[in-house]
């Protein structure tokens, strides 16, 4: 992968608005400063940008989007991204969507009221989460970063030794299986009492290894059945 940004002159404008269209929905449709596009922008800076529309106001209404300002409480900009790893975190500990109480009493980074207010509703929250979590590249530094906090371990030969999955590898697995179970379909975007497990495909006890392609995603009762058919 070629680290060098797109020549500013080979992009026509619809380009450039299609990059700002997805850095908009990368800080979930908030307006965003310049050295934040800079952040995340693939095709090209944005001083490039302001060299094409004139002014930054401008470029942002090129996008078509309303898009909603900061709150002016806010001390810096939380990125989508961060939101949506911690609630990543939070779920895996759960297996569940979690109530208000079981959120505050795990000490998120992020608090209760960050998410309702950025959503307009807990649940809410929950389904934009099931939705487009999937589409959050775990590799970006700002994922690992926030991973690499609560799970070191890195996806290696020494990881499929062992029993215990790390965080990573489980939301990968999750990502990967939309949040449903892969033999019913249940999923906690739809039923708040869904409980998911990742669970070894050829069982670890019979040489199954902990690795991405024996892993995947179960509800629980489908688990809890899977292991009566083995036995």
């Amino acid at each position: 992968m070629s680290l060098e940004r797109y020549r500013i002159d080979r992009l026509s404008d619809e380009e450039i608005i299609g990059e700002l269209k997805e850095v908009a929905k990368y800080y979930g449709l908030v307006k965003f400063t310049r050295h934040e596009f800079d952040k995340v922008a693939k095709k090209c800076k944005g001083t490039a940008v302001l060299s094409r529309f004139g002014s930054w106001e401008e470029a942002l209404s090129k996008t078509g989007f309303e898009l909603k300002k900061r709150s002016k409480k806010a001390r810096h900009f939380i990125l989508e991204s961060e939101l949506m790893v911690e609630m990543a975190r939070v779920f895996e500990t759960l297996g569940h969507r979690p109530s208000k109480t079981e959120w505050e009493a795990l000490k998120p980074k992020f608090s209760y009221t960050t998410y309702k207010t950025r959503y307009k509703g807990w649940v809410n929250a929950w389904r934009h989460f099931f939705e487009n979590f999937k589409g959050i590249d775990l590799e970006s530094e700002e994922c690992i970063e926030s991973i690499g906090e609560i799970e070191q371990v890195p996806i290696q030969i020494t990881t499929e030794e062992k029993r215990t999955i790390p965080l990573k590898l489980r939301l990968r697995v999750l990502q990967r299986d939309n949040f449903k179970c892969v033999y019913c379909g249940a999923s906690p975007a739809t039923d708040s009492n869904i409980q998911l497990h990742i669970d070894h495909i050829v069982p670890f006890s019979k040489g199954g290894k902990t690795e991405f392609a024996n892993l995947q995603t179960l509800c629980q009762n489908c688990n809890w059945g899977k292991g009566d058919d083995e036995t």
